[in-house]
């Protein structure tokens, strides 16, 4: 059903974030190095672990620009940050509501992902593809599972980048939750299908209305 035939839209969700995990602070009116270091503190003050030559707070910095340009009122992120020795950006959290139109099910869902595999940009190419579905108490769960070799032009080596996607359907709304987990660092989970996943369950939503 869709927002024009039920008026119901999420207007609550909560979502247990493991730690580790960092909030990304997205207000406008917050330096990107000042909320970087700031991670960083917080990184070295509860781990034995120190920012090599300040690698971590530099490509924090640039991740929060890059979330800050397309920032569009209803991002919420978060990085997952391993201590280790020296500190690494293991996992950048996006997620958002969504609102749907009608048709919009988890069959379009599973095939706009497949859609956009096959248009990838030059210089990019899929390596590694799967769907599923899933029922949770959130309500109606489908999955995608990427993994992605970026290379350059007169560039001999590229890189990889691995990326769950999840949309999440709650019964009888005309949102949805969408969240998206990306890392470069394909240590950073044993498994990043069942434990991105694991988290994606502990989703809660209250449906209503906006008035």
């Amino acid at each position: 059903m869709t927002r024009g035939e039920t008026e119901l839209e999420i207007v609550d969700l909560r979502i247990q974030i493991p730690e580790r995990f960092y909030p990304v602070r997205l207000d406008e009116d917050i330096d990107s190095d000042e909320w970087a270091a700031s991670v960083v503190a917080a990184v070295a003050a509860d781990f034995d672990s120190v920012d090599h030559e300040d690698s971590l707070v530099g490509e924090l910095e640039d991740l929060r620009i890059r979330l800050l340009a397309g920032l569009n009122g209803y991002l919420t992120a978060a990085v997952y940050v391993r201590p280790e020795r020296f500190m690494s950006l293991g996992c950048l959290l996006t997620f958002q509501i969504v609102e749907i139109e009608a048709g919009q099910d988890p069959d379009w869902f599973e095939a706009t992902a497949r859609e956009l595999v096959a248009e990838e940009a030059p210089g990019a190419r899929t390596i590694g593809f799967e769907a599923w579905r899933s029922t949770i108490a959130a309500g109606e769960l489908v999955g995608i599972h990427q993994v992605i070799e970026y290379t350059e032009p007169g560039v001999e080596f590229g890189w990889v980048e691995a990326r769950t996607v999840f949309g999440v359907f709650p019964e009888g709304s005309g949102d949805i939750v969408q969240l998206i987990f990306t890392t470069s660092d394909l240590a950073a989970f044993g498994d990043m299908r069942v434990e991105t996943q694991a988290i994606v369950e502990s989703l809660e939503v209250e449906i209503g209305t906006s008035a």
